[in-house]
């Protein structure tokens, strides 16, 4: 793995999922096999009209029923800036459990946290839209946590390991 960012990677995932093989072993019928794959494509958001502008309400319903909801962003991503992510959020009228916080990766701050009655948000520092990409290891604690049904991080935390 490359220590730092490739901005090629779009294209690299563009040349891939293009390759006839993978086509094959991804099951794209015959008649769609010659369509070009795109990461971005403008034909969906263009086309597809069945769906609400926001995912609000389906949050509403999740937190409602019980489910643990985690939002995450990186805090460079110009697609989804956090303000945005955040604008929304308070949309929610969610209880605040923990406020705005620092969480820490190996004594660094890894980002922002705060947590609602029945939904976490997340930020990453550095990274952009694909947090994952951009900070494999802040990403690899986030979804730890979440699976594990704990805090992000705090700096206590970290200096007790």
């Amino acid at each position: 793995m490359r220590g730092s960012y490739d901005p090629c990677t779009e294209q690299h995932s563009v040349v891939y999922f293009n390759l006839p093989e993978v086509k094959s072993a991804l099951h794209v019928p015959k008649s769609k096999a010659l369509l070009e794959w795109d990461t971005c494509s403008d034909k969906i958001n263009m086309n597809w009209k069945d769906c609400p502008s926001s995912v609000l309400d389906v949050y509403q319903e999740l937190i409602s029923s019980g489910l643990r909801i985690w939002v995450f962003s990186g805090d460079t991503d110009a697609v989804i800036p956090v303000t945005s992510t955040r604008y929304s959020i308070d949309a929610l009228n969610l209880t605040t459990i923990t406020p705005w916080h620092a969480w820490y990766e190996d004594g660094q701050v890894g980002g922002w946290t705060e947590e609602y009655k029945g939904l976490t948000f997340v930020t990453v520092r550095g990274a952009g839209h694909e947090v994952p990409l951009h900070r494999p290891k802040q990403a690899l604690t986030l979804v730890r946590s979440f699976l594990a049904g704990t805090s992000m991080p705090s700096l206590t935390q970290i200096s007790a390991i």
